[in-house]
């Protein structure tokens, strides 16, 4: 599903991490996974379709967008937060406000939708004073950091405050103040077993066997 530029009047980046090493589904390249047809990624790009300018962090082998910013975290594999500070880093005129999306989400879309929602209900065009982000959350409340949109200003502040290398993306985030979405549905299960890209296929057509 797309999500509309300018939708709920946030103005945003978007930075995609495809380096996950897809250790529980024997080391397949997660996002180029086929789903339904399509490389699982696609799901967080057409998500993230609305971004002012979309950065793209690590190697795949799926198709990406021509207009996406391709760069590697340094050193490889070192970590989302390392991914996440790389892909800030890239993007030379910021928005107020990125959303950072992992590849291996596949309901991405209804999930920054969610996202936007919340930051809309909170006022201005530029956001609730003092609160740092959006971050949404799986079904029993535990936050989901790659399905989160971060004050820009913030969260480069952080970026700065650390290093980011093999940090975990809770550590990064320790002190900024941000609000958790509850989800509607499935939106934050993402897909790191052969169980969980079963589950999906159903979901996605439940006429075709998993």
């Amino acid at each position: 599903m797309d999500t509309a530029a300018g939708q709920a009047g946030t103005s945003f980046d978007a930075v995609v991490l495809v380096g996950g090493r897809g250790s529980r589904l024997g080391g397949v390249d997660k996002a180029a996974l086929d789903l339904g047809g399509h490389p699982l990624v696609d799901a967080s790009l057409n998500a993230a379709r609305g971004a002012r300018t979309l950065v793209v962090v690590g190697r795949t082998s799926a198709p990406l967008p021509s207009r996406a910013v391709l760069t590697q975290e340094e050193p490889a594999g070192s970590g989302p937060a390392a991914g996440f500070a790389r892909g800030l880093t890239s993007i030379t005129d910021p928005a107020s406000w990125t959303l950072l999306l992992g590849c291996d989400v596949p309901g991405a879309g209804d999930a920054v939708r969610r996202l936007l929602d919340a930051r809309a209900a909170g006022g201005d065009a530029d956001g609730v004073a003092d609160v740092d982000g959006f971050v949404l959350t799986d079904a029993d409340g535990r936050a989901q950091w790659m399905l989160g949109l971060y004050r820009t200003a913030a969260v480069r502040a952080a970026v700065n405050a650390s290093a980011a290398t093999n940090l975990s993306m809770r550590a990064l985030f320790a002190g900024l103040d941000l609000v958790l979405v509850r989800p509607a549905g499935p939106e934050w299960h993402d897909i790191d077993t052969w169980a969980d890209h079963a589950a999906w296929t159903e979901r996605l057509d439940p006429q075709r066997p998993a």
